[in-house]
C-alpha cells in the first residue's frame, strides 16, 4: 500500500469509529445524547454572560473605580477639599471635556472664609445623560454643592455616543438612566455590549488608578496644551467638523436629552442646590456650523427650560478667540486661563462670592 493511502485511512480512521458507535446506539439513546449535546451547546454563551454579568456585578459593588475611574478619582479630590475648606460653601462646574481642560480653579486666588469655593467636576463626554449621572453620583455619595454650574453643549442634546456613556455606568445606575435611551432596553443592550469588550479589565480590581494621571488640587486637569501649529489646528479642527457638522445643521433635541436635563435640574432643585447654566466658548469656526434657524430653535428651548426652572443662563460663547483652541472648542492652556478668570468675574453678580 502506497504511504499517501495508508496516511489518508489513518486520517480517516476517527470518522469511520464515530460512524461506528454512532451505529451501534439504538435509535433512542442516539436521539437522547443529541438532545443533551444541543442543550449543552446552547447553555455555553448562556453561562458565559452570566459569568460575566456576575464579575462585573462582584467590580461594581465593591471596586466602583473600575467602572468610572474619572468620577471616583475626582470624588475624592472633592472631599479633600471640602474637608480642608469646611468654612467655604461649595461650588462645582458639572460639563463635558471642554471644562476639564478649560476650566483651571487652581489659578483663582484662595477663597475668603465664607466665600464659594470653585471646583472643577467635570467629565470627559459630559451630555445630558453623563451630566444627569454626576449630579445623582454627587448627591448620592454625601457631596452637596451649594452651587452647580451645568454646561450646555448643544451638540451633545442632538447625539451622545451611548456606547461611550454606558461604558461609565455601573449596572445599579441603569436605572436612573434607561428611560432616557431611544427604544426600551436600549442603555440596556449597550451597557452589556460594553462590559463584553470590557471583560479585560476586570483584573484592574486589584489596582484600579494605576495610570490616571493625577489632578491637581481643585479638579483642574493637569496636562493642557500650550500651544499648537496652524497645521495641527486645522488637522484637529477637521476631526471636529466630521464630528458635529451634521448635527449642528440639524439641531434637533432628543426626547431623552431634554428629559435627562429636566431632571438633572429637577434633582438639584430637590436638594436645595443653587443652578447655573453655561455656554461655554466656541471658536468662531465652530460656531459656523450652525445652522442659523435650528441655532435659534435651540436658544428659544434653553430659554423655556431655564424659565421653567428657574435658572440664569451665562452666555460665554464669545469670550476667547480662535487662537485660544486647539480645535476650535477645546482651549489651550493660555485659552483656559482667560476663561477662568473671567468666569470669577461674571458669575459674581449671579451667585455671589
Amino acid at each position: 500500500m502506497k504511504l499517501s493511502a495508508l496516511f489518508r485511512q489513518v486520517l480517516a480512521w476517527p470518522q469511520w469509529t464515530v460512524r461506528t458507535k454512532r451505529t451501534s446506539l439504538k435509535p433512542r439513546r442516539l436521539a437522547g445524547r443529541c438532545r443533551r449535546a444541543r442543550s449543552s451547546l446552547a447553555f455555553t454563551p448562556v453561562a458565559g454572560i452570566l459569568l460575566l454579568i456576575a464579575g462585573w456585578s462582584f467590580a461594581d459593588t465593591y471596586v466602583p473605580e473600575i467602572t468610572d475611574t474619572e468620577y471616583h478619582h475626582r470624588l475624592g479630590v472633592i472631599r479633600k477639599a471640602v474637608a480642608e475648606h469646611p468654612r467655604n460653601p461649595l461650588a462645582v462646574i458639572i460639563g463635558s471635556s471642554r471644562m476639564v481642560w478649560g476650566f483651571r480653579p487652581e489659578t483663582l486666588p484662595e477663597p475668603q472664609p465664607g466665600e464659594l469655593y470653585w471646583l472643577n467636576s467635570s467629565h470627559v463626554g459630559g451630555g445630558p445623560i453623563l451630566n444627569r449621572l454626576m449630579m445623582h453620583r454627587l448627591l448620592r455619595d454625601g457631596v452637596k454643592p451649594d452651587v452647580v454650574v451645568l454646561e450646555v453643549m448643544p451638540a451633545f442634546f442632538m447625539r451622545e455616543n451611548t456606547r461611550f456613556v454606558m461604558s461609565h455606568f455601573t449596572a445599579p445606575e441603569l436605572k436612573v438612566t434607561r428611560e432616557y435611551g431611544k427604544f426600551p432596553l436600549h442603555y440596556d443592550y449597550h451597557f452589556l455590549r460594553d462590559k463584553v469588550a470590557r471583560m479585560p479589565e476586570l483584573g484592574r480590581v486589584f489596582d484600579p488608578y494605576n495610570g490616571i494621571k493625577q489632578l491637581l488640587p481643585r479638579g483642574g486637569h493637569p496636562k493642557c496644551e500650550e500651544s499648537v501649529t496652524e497645521e495641527q489646528r486645522d488637522r484637529r479642527t477637521a476631526i471636529v467638523k466630521n464630528v458635529y457638522r451634521e448635527d449642528l445643521a440639524k439641531m434637533n433635541v432628543r426626547p431623552g436629552a431634554d428629559l435627562a436635563f429636566r431632571d438633572t435640574l429637577r434633582d438639584a432643585a430637590a436638594h436645595g442646590v443653587r443652578v447655573v447654566l453655561i455656554r461655554t466658548p466656541e471658536g468662531p469656526v465652530f460656531q459656523s456650523w450652525y445652522d442659523p434657524a435650528g441655532a435659534a430653535r435651540f436658544d428659544a428651548y434653553l430659554a423655556d427650560v431655564a424659565r421653567e426652572f428657574g435658572v440664569p443662563i451665562l452666555d460665554a460663547r464669545n469670550w476667547l478667540y480662535e487662537d485660544d483652541f486647539f480645535d476650535s472648542h477645546h482651549m489651550l492652556r493660555k485659552g483656559g486661563d482667560k476663561f477662568t478668570a473671567r468666569f470669577a468675574q461674571e458669575i459674581v453678580p449671579i451667585v455671589g462670592r
